[in-house]
């Protein structure tokens, strides 16, 4: 009997060590999708390397990313990238272990609840519609800065009842400001960037989350000032929250949360309705597809909860953006102890890597894998557990899904009732993949009004 290699196959050190000085050495994530696409290509889809006193496992296999993720997911922590962003986040929802995160979760979980998202609709909706009333036909808008800042309205307005008019730009500012300095905290020195507070790129990340402490501190004392209003929100839940001996949680730990929700939540919704809007620019036959659907079922009246199950190609067009441009772009976890994945022994402090803008893209479950098709959502065979994860899975899904398909379908259904967006020339918008899936560089589309409507 053929005895099993103790890993799987991948490059040597050597070669991983120069992949990794090719790609930036964690400076510039943008060639980091090639890299993964050029693993797997090479050495199959379960990829494993030793470099930097690590091994590394890239897992382009479905049943395997269900295993790490879902199966076996409290074998495994969250990966260098989340720990990194505890610099933004602090100990949050998305970047906190065990049992602070099964705590938090359970306390958070209402907010995000069925019954409960469905209440947000009518914001999300009112919020849209104000938004866009002053935009014109024939105007061009930078989409992605556009839907950065409804995003950011609908979080506070729904989450935190907050108005984020007037601090909406600085927020948008900061909060890409401290993006861009991810990258270089990713390096193979990046923790060592936290003890030279004089570097430039430290100063420029301080002042940035300086920028964003004092807009959610802010919040937080504005509702503790308002105390004899009723509120029925996520703030509330976090100010009202008490641990089992009774005590109440710290101002560090609610900012926590709240930053985490607030900018997290908003950023990668933000994002999947630009490549939305990008997509439907570029495939007009979809977009006249969406209208016709919104135009049948709505007939022109605002848009609310329950339309959004009267919209199944609205919603195929936001779940096929997911799948071609997944917010969370990469996922990481590190083995808390010795586990398996498949016939393979994984030691502990491994660093298991899965990629949905990879897997999501593998012609073996989503044929033509690189073309916009809204409808192959209901109309092609379904893909294998785990080929499709923009929202993670396991104990880590994310807690706010049902809100992120909500306010995508109902932003989507409420601007299209006014506007198409269209494409100026041939755009060809290429990929930033920071923290989450930015587009590089301005989405630009002109408005043009539906008809019947100025």
């Amino acid at each position: 009997m053929p005895t099993l290699a103790p890993f799987p196959p991948g490059p040597s050190a050597f070669a991983a060590l120069r992949g990794l000085r090719d790609i930036g050495g964690g400076h510039d994530l943008s060639r980091v999708p090639r890299f993964f696409e050029r693993l797997v290509r090479t050495y199959g889809r379960v990829v494993s390397w030793q470099t930097l006193g690590r091994r590394f496992y890239l897992l382009d296999e479905p049943a395997l990313i269900e295993e790490a993720l879902v199966t076996r997911g409290r074998d495994f922590l969250k990966g260098r990238g989340v720990q990194r962003l505890k610099r933004l986040l602090g100990e949050g929802l998305l970047t906190s272990e065990q049992p602070l995160h099964l705590r938090q979760r359970r306390m958070l979980q209402p907010a995000f609840h069925k019954d409960r998202v469905v209440g947000y609709g009518a914001e999300m909706v009112a919020q849209t519609q104000t938004h866009i009333a002053s935009w014109r036909a024939g105007e061009t808008r930078a989409i992605d800065a556009e839907m950065t800042t409804l995003t950011l309205k609908i979080a506070a307005a729904t989450l935190f009842g907050s108005d984020m008019e007037a601090a909406a730009k600085t927020v948008h500012a900061a909060l890409r400001q401290a993006m861009l300095t991810f990258p270089a905290s990713m390096g193979a020195f990046g923790e060592l960037l936290d003890h030279f507070p004089f570097l430039p790129v430290v100063r420029r990340f301080q002042a940035a989350r300086a920028q964003l402490d004092t807009i959610v501190y802010g919040m937080i004392e504005a509702r503790r000032r308002d105390s004899r209003t009723p509120h029925d929100d996520l703030l509330a839940m976090l100010l009202a929250a008490r641990d089992e001996h009774g005590a109440p949680m710290d101002d560090e730990q609610i900012r926590d949360e709240a930053m985490t929700i607030f900018l997290a939540g908003h950023e990668t919704t933000a994002n999947a309705l630009t490549w939305a809007w990008y997509l439907l620019a570029r495939n007009p036959a979809a977009a006249e597809r969406m209208q016709a659907e919104i135009d049948a079922e709505l007939g022109g009246r605002t848009p609310t909860a329950a339309d959004v199950a009267r919209l199944p190609y609205t919603t195929d067009v936001f779940a096929e953006t997911l799948r071609l441009y997944p917010p969370a772009w990469v996922i990481g976890r590190i083995a808390a102890r010795e586990t398996r994945l498949g016939a393979w022994v994984v030691p502990k402090d491994a660093i298991i890597i899965a990629s949905p803008l990879l897997t999501q893209h593998d012609e073996r479950w989503f044929p033509d894998p690189l073309a916009f098709r809204p409808e192959r959502r209901r109309s092609d065979p379904a893909p294998p557990k785990s080929a499709l994860f923009p929202f993670g899975g396991g104990n880590r899904l994310c807690i706010g899904e049902p809100f992120a398909w909500m306010e995508g379908v109902l932003v989507l259904a409420t601007l299209a009732q006014r506007f198409t967006l269209e494409a100026i020339d041939a755009i060809d918008v290429g990929t930033e993949p920071l923290v989450t899936l930015r587009p590089k560089g301005p989405v630009r589309l002109r408005l043009r009004a539906v008809e019947g409507l100025q």
